[in-house]
């Protein structure tokens, strides 16, 4: 307003400063699972570098966008950090990446906003550096069963008769890289699936199905393996119904290689030998005191001396005369080829007692089977006596 009483409009200029930068936050980490490997071992889904994110927020919690943010990288000797400070884009983001060493080591990226006080600041998640590539001493392989229904018996094409495992690690045992292909072979029945006799890791291991076909008798070393040719191979087996599986991978340089055995047992039993003979027994336990338990250990077998399959059931059955105690185990455990030609069968301790009253008054010849019952539901069973005595 004048002096005159009259009013007259009046403008200027007002600057809104930025609002100040509040806190960086640290977004993600690529690869997402945090790993890289260490200089020149890049390959198929092996990284060496990591790309770290992070964002800048102001008072009001809304990305600030053109802030300088610092990076450091700790410990800052064994990485590269390729980009030591930045500033944000129109979403407030700002990355940096870092490329690995020549050592394994664990790594966290600082980010920092220059100029606060106090200063502002965040640290990434760990990084880890690791090789990522196959060592022969950090291979394993293992199977679901070691004496699979088999001898005599086709598992089919949808369900397996076992699954065999494999896990790898680095030399600094860590797992392998996401992808290491894995090669499988056997000299009987039949390993992977008609797209793949292999598998790749994930994580550091990977699975595959096995079945029971022919051929169930092996030829040596056929077909040829790294397991039975390369350095430090050993024979496989021969023995009826043993197949030997043989796994393998490569560092680049070296093949690396694991192998174990899965045997096709027969569903009936055959033989059982009695408390460590290496003769089958004829059935005739002798005699034992018809006051004491009889306590004895049986080993069955199938035709080839193999154990029954896995999971098979095994009791005492048609007792005359006698009264079973107890029977441990009562299945059929996992068990894996060993070397040699003799019964590798199952071991089962049986105690007995003899019926009526304690102390006897007259010895009775007892009479038993021992039964096996397979997961397919095949019985078979061997016969026994014992003649208990009486004083």
């Amino acid at each position: 307003m004048t002096a005159d009483g009259v009013a007259t409009p009046a403008t200027g200029s007002l600057v809104i400063a930025q609002p100040g930068a509040a806190s960086v936050q640290f977004v993600e980490a690529l690869p997402t699972d945090k790993s890289i490997v260490i200089r020149g071992q890049g390959g198929i889904n092996r990284t060496e570098t990591a790309t770290l994110r992070f964002r800048v927020f102001d008072l009001f919690n809304r990305p600030l966008a053109n802030k300088q943010v610092d990076f450091i990288a700790e410990p800052e000797n064994l990485v590269t950090l390729n980009k030591t400070t930045d500033r944000t884009d129109q979403n407030g983001e700002v990355i940096t990446t870092v490329n690995s060493g020549n050592v394994p080591t664990s790594f966290r990226v600082h980010a920092v906003l220059p100029g606060t006080t106090p200063v502002i600041s965040t640290t990434s998640d760990s990084i880890v550096v690791t090789t990522g590539l196959p060592t022969q001493r950090a291979f394993s392989i293992s199977t679901t069963s070691g004496n699979v229904d088999g001898w005599s018996f086709d598992s089919g094409t949808t369900t397996p008769a076992a699954t065999v495992n494999v896990l790898l690690a680095d030399q600094f045992g860590n797992p392998v890289a996401d992808g290491t292909p894995i090669v499988f072979q056997t000299n009987i029945g039949a390993i992977g699936t008609s797209s793949s006799g292999g598998c790749v890791t994930v994580n550091g291991g990977c699975s595959v199905p096995f079945r029971t076909q022919e051929p169930r008798v092996a030829l040596p070393n056929t077909p040829a393996t790294p397991c039975n040719t390369g350095p430090n191979a050993t024979p496989d087996s021969t023995r009826p119904g043993v197949a030997t599986i043989c796994a393998s991978t490569t560092d680049g340089s070296n093949t690396q290689f694991v192998k174990t055995t899965i045997t096709f047992s027969d569903e009936t039993l055959a033989r059982a030998y009695v408390n460590g003979a290496t003769s089958p027994s004829t059935g005739d336990l002798g005699s034992a005191s018809a006051n004491d338990p009889k306590v004895f250990v049986v080993q069955l077998t199938d035709l080839n001396g193999n154990p029954l399959p896995s999971e098979s059931t095994v009791a005492v059955t048609g007792l005359v005369n006698a009264t079973l105690v107890d029977i441990s185990p009562a299945r059929v455990p996992s068990i894996f080829a060993a070397a040699g030609t003799g019964a590798q069968g199952s071991s089962h301790r049986i105690t007995l007692s003899a019926t009526g009253t304690k102390p006897c008054t007259a010895g009775a010849r007892a009479t038993f089977n021992v039964s096996v019952t397979t997961p397919r539901g095949d019985v078979s069973s061997l016969p026994f006596s014992l003649n208990f005595t009486c004083p």
